[in-house]
């Protein structure tokens, strides 16, 4: 991230080293705003990286590119006691944008200066270490749900953090029904607590966790091409077959809503409804595989609901055409959808043997009323 920062986005010039401000203002010659910027200046790191930070919003790039190099390079350990000291939060802010290294957005994700904007922008994109970090701050992750639904979208956050911080949302009542697999969590916890039973430990290490998601969010999201790349997804969908196995339900839930279409091709038949109807929530869902999912007769009863009751969904004409022809669709879904169904379609529908005799003599009698009205209108 390179581009520059806007007036309201820039470090105000006032938190910059005093003996500082001279040399970074605009009008001065760039040459000298290039040599700070390159950190050529006998001062401590500390008093350097506000300087720095001021220049990354520099309106030359170069200038820019060099006081990101500067900071990027400094020495980890002590870049990471500069940004655990006592810095403004807008300063946190913006470095949290530009810097790149874990142990740098550690630091900035540690000091209670650091904005709840921040933290869920990191909580968002981070890495495991980084997650782990905001995961642990468990209250004030509970006095911003924000956070707790940044760390479970994001694929490298640990299933160990991110697995405490729901079981302590649903206990606090947190609401977080707007959340994508919040409601199937808390069923699941609930039900265990109904039993009698403690929350269900982790299946599986935050490691093979991290490997699962790894096979499941892939880039092509599932789609590929012949010969050797077909065969390697082959692979691939039986090794996420195997671990899927092991998984818990949480677990499962939580792959449904991040992983890709291979991960959702295979939870969607799991015998838990919660996990199948979660893949019904995936951002990541697309058309194709609800004209899939709809067309399946070896999903669950409330998947073909929950897609039929979707207006967006069902907007789709081969959705609707699937769903008709789908025995699990309910007598009264299949037959609104019927009816918007083209001619050719319907005939199918009529000689099916696997939609219900009510479906398939609803269908004949629908033809016969369509060829009535045709014969109506050449008379006329």
């Amino acid at each position: 991230m390179n581009t520059a920062l806007t007036d309201n986005q820039r470090l105000p010039l006032e938190l910059v080293y005093e003996r500082h401000r001279p040399l970074v203002q605009v009008d001065r010659d760039v040459s000298i705003r290039l040599r700070v910027a390159k950190g050529q200046l006998p001062s401590s790191l500390g008093d350097l990286v506000p300087t720095l930070t001021y220049l990354i919003s520099d309106p030359d790039i170069e200038v820019r590119r060099e006081a990101i190099k500067t900071l990027s390079d400094a020495p980890e350990t002590e870049l990471s006691q500069v940004l655990s000291g006592p810095q403004s939060s807008r300063l946190l802010e913006i470095l949290a944008q530009k810097l790149t290294a874990s142990a740098a957005l550690v630091a900035i994700a540690l000091n209670s200066k650091t904005v709840v904007s921040t933290l869920v922008d990191l909580a968002g994109r981070g890495d495991a270490q980084v997650c782990d970090v905001i995961g642990r701050n468990a209250q004030r992750a509970l006095d911003n749900p924000s956070i707790i639904e940044a760390l479970f979208f994001n694929p490298l956050a640990p299933q160990g953090s991110v697995q405490n911080l729901m079981e302590l949302a649903v206990r606090e009542g947190l609401p977080l029904d707007h959340m994508p697999g919040f409601v199937e969590i808390r069923e699941d916890l609930l039900g265990q607590v109904a039993s009698g039973q403690s929350a269900a430990p982790l299946a599986l290490t935050d490691i093979d966790f991290l490997n699962v998601v790894e096979l499941a969010t892939n880039a092509n999201d599932g789609q590929v091409t012949g010969g050797k790349a077909f065969e390697e997804q082959e692979e691939v969908k039986r090794s996420l077959q195997a671990m899927i196995m092991n998984m818990s339900v949480a677990e499962k839930i939580r792959l449904a809503l991040i992983g890709d279409a291979n991960a959702r091709k295979l939870l969607i038949r799991d015998p838990k409804k919660m996990v199948s109807l979660a893949v019904l929530k995936s951002p990541r869902l697309t058309d194709g595989e609800i004209r899939l999912f709809a067309a399946n007769k070896n999903v669950a009863d409330e998947v073909i609901s929950s897609i039929s009751r979707n207006r967006t969904w069902t907007r789709d004409y081969m959705v609707r055409k699937a769903l008709v022809m789908n025995p699990k669709t309910k007598l009264t879904a299949a037959m609104g959808f019927m009816r918007t169904l083209i001619a050719k379609d319907i005939k199918s529908v009529s000689k099916s043997r696997e939609v219900s005799t009510v479906v398939a003599r609803a269908a004949k009698t629908l033809l016969e009323k369509i060829e009535m009205g045709k014969k109506k209108k050449k008379k006329k």
